[in-house]
C-alpha cells in the first residue's frame, strides 16, 4: 500500500461533504483489494493514529470538545486521518488551525469506526490476523511532548478558543 494509494481510499471514503471519510465508504473500496492490501490499509491508518499521539494535539481536541477521554482522543486522532493528508500534516505541525475543518457547532471530531473498516473486510473473508498487532506502537501509549495545561488552553491554541469559546 503506497501513501498515495492509501490518501485515495480515504478521499473516496468521504461522501457527500463528509469532513473525515466513512468507514462504510471505505470498507467498499477495500473489498476490491487483496488481504494483504486490506491489511496494508488498515496498518497504514494505525500507523498513522499512533503519529498524532502527542499531547499538543490532545491539548488542541481538548479546546474544540473539553473533557476528552483517552478513547476520545484515540476517536479524534483517527478523524483526523480520516479527514485526510492535509489535517493530518496539519495536526503534527499546527494543531490550533484544525479549527476549519470542524464542520459543526458540536465540534464533532469522532471517528471510531473508521480503524475497523479494514477489519470488518477481512473478517469477513474469514482473516484471524488483526493487523494493529503487527504494529511497531500503540496508538495508546502516553502521547509524545509535553502535557498541555488546562488553564493555559486559550492561549495555547487561540484560533481554536475563538472559534469554539473556550
Amino acid at each position: 500500500m503506497t501513501e498515495t494509494k492509501f490518501w485515495s481510499l480515504l478521499a473516496k471514503g468521504r461522501r457527500r461533504g463528509a469532513t473525515s471519510a466513512c468507514n462504510c465508504c471505505v470498507a467498499r473500496y477495500l473489498k476490491k483489494l487483496s488481504d494483504e492490501e486490506v491489511s496494508a490499509f488498515g496498518l497504514m491508518l494505525y500507523e498513522k493514529v499512533c503519529d498524532l499521539n502527542m499531547w499538543k494535539l490532545w491539548g488542541a481536541g481538548e479546546v474544540i470538545m473539553p473533557h476528552m477521554s483517552g478513547d476520545s482522543f484515540h476517536y479524534f486522532r483517527t478523524w483526523i486521518v480520516g479527514v485526510g493528508k492535509k489535517a493530518y500534516e496539519m495536526a503534527k505541525k499546527d494543531p490550533d488551525a484544525l479549527g476549519s475543518y470542524v464542520q459543526d457547532a458540536e465540534g464533532n471530531i469522532d471517528n471510531e469506526a473508521l480503524e475497523y473498516a479494514a477489519l470488518e473486510v477481512l473478517k469477513e473473508r474469514g482473516a484471524q490476523d488483526d493487523f494493529r498487532d503487527h504494529a511497531t506502537r500503540d496508538a495508546d501509549d502516553t502521547p509524545a511532548g509535553e502535557p498541555f495545561d488546562l488553564q493555559t488552553l486559550a492561549t495555547a491554541y487561540p484560533r481554536l478558543a475563538a472559534q469554539f469559546g473556550n
